[in-house]
């Protein structure tokens, strides 16, 4: 028999429309997000045998569909390290808890169900290319069900609308769900990656890059920036913290400096899978053996002291907490001797905070860009 504490856990996440508590309870709740609890609330009597689903949160829709149907498969999809480990762990001593995968796409299955909660703030590209892939993901007569926490929602209907015959729209306080039953394949399947030539260090190169992927369809600004300031010497080991398509890892190993070894290192799967297709047909045989990709949310302990070199676009942050952890975490990575590099359109946040970290700080001016140097 399983433990009370187990028994109460599973409970509690089996309804995570439920937002009471026993006070005695030390487990936390983490309450679904609008569009995750919409969709919770129209597949209450849902059974059906193979689920696939996303999520905004902690998978608290597909922990709650586990568990009203613990006989079924039932697949929540990240694309983030980050988020998927946050969910695994959301669900750990859950009696009937959902798989939770971090792949680039859908897995290559048919379900008879998928459920995909979405914002009104997402990305449009990577929307339109996930609700493609779950209308074929879908076996025939399969139904979607959406939602977006947008009463007034016209643009993912008009996107249902182009994928399936009829599309069912109900209205809520808080948001709109949808459902549509898949009654034949696609007519024309649409391609959404991008494939563009960009010239590093002389050399004529086909990138492409996939929705989801920072500055899809192009090399930024600030990662050219990033590139021109990388100042490469023989022997260096390189860290690409952040790697998106890879442009600056593959930057440093064409630099044409001997021995020079590069770690390229994202929690996104489609970053990931961006830079491994790019670096296969962009470098040779012989450069690719000193190159490493790594889909991870964590450098891990047997990143510290290992580089000479960490170059980073690093995301916004909101608050200066996380931003000191980010900054503090990358620095255990540098050798003794190690120099670090972040491209910045907010020079003065570095030049007043990185002195904190690191000995010496220097601002490089770079076109609307800065790239700020560290050397401890």
């Amino acid at each position: 028999m399983k433990s009370r504490k187990k028994d109460k856990k599973s409970s509690r996440k089996s309804k995570p429309h439920h937002s009471s508590i026993s006070e005695d309870d030390d487990l936390v709740y983490i309450p679904p997000r609008t569009e995750e609890r919409l969709l919770i609330e129209q597949t209450a009597s849902l059974t059906a045998s193979k689920i696939l689903c996303v999520s905004t949160g902690r998978a608290q829709l597909a922990g709650f569909l586990a568990d009203q149907n613990p006989q079924a498969t039932v697949i929540c999809h990240y694309l983030d390290t980050q988020h998927a480990h946050l969910a695994k762990e959301y669900w750990l001593d859950a009696d009937a808890p959902p798989e939770i995968v971090c792949t680039p796409d859908f897995p290559e299955e048919t379900f008879d169900v998928i459920c995909m909660p979405t914002i009104q703030q997402g990305n449009a590209e990577l929307n339109r290319e996930l609700l493609q892939q779950a209308h074929q993901r879908l076996k025939l007569e399969g139904t979607l069900y959406a939602s977006i926490n947008n009463p007034t929602d016209k643009w993912l209907h008009e996107q249902l609308n182009k994928l399936f015959a009829k599309v069912t729209r109900s209205p809520q306080k808080t948001g709109t769900v949808y459902s549509a039953r898949k009654t034949s394949p696609l007519k024309r399947e649409r391609k959404f990656q991008a494939e563009f030539p960009i010239k590093i260090s002389g050399q004529q190169l086909s990138f492409i890059t996939r929705p989801g992927v920072y500055s899809h369809r192009s090399v930024d600004d600030g990662t050219w920036a990033l590139i021109k300031s990388l100042d490469i010497r023989p022997g260096m080991n390189v860290l690409d913290l952040g790697c998106g398509s890879g442009a600056v890892g593959i930057a440093a190993i064409l630099a044409g400096e001997k021995g020079v070894c590069v770690t390229a290192l994202d929690s996104h799967a489609r970053a990931i899978d961006c830079t491994r297709k790019n670096t296969e047909a962009n470098l040779s045989e012989e450069q690719l053996k000193r190159l490493t990709i790594l889909q991870t949310h964590s450098l891990g302990a047997n990143s510290a002291g290992k580089f000479d070199l960490v170059a980073i676009n690093p995301p916004y942050f909101s608050h200066l907490t996380v931003a000191e952890a980010f900054i503090s975490s990358a620095k255990k990575t540098l050798k003794k001797s190690g120099r670090i590099l972040f491209v910045t359109k907010m020079p003065n946040w570095y030049e007043e905070h990185l002195p904190k970290f690191f000995r010496k700080v220097k601002i490089i001016p770079c076109g609307k860009y800065s790239v700020v140097q560290g050397r401890l």
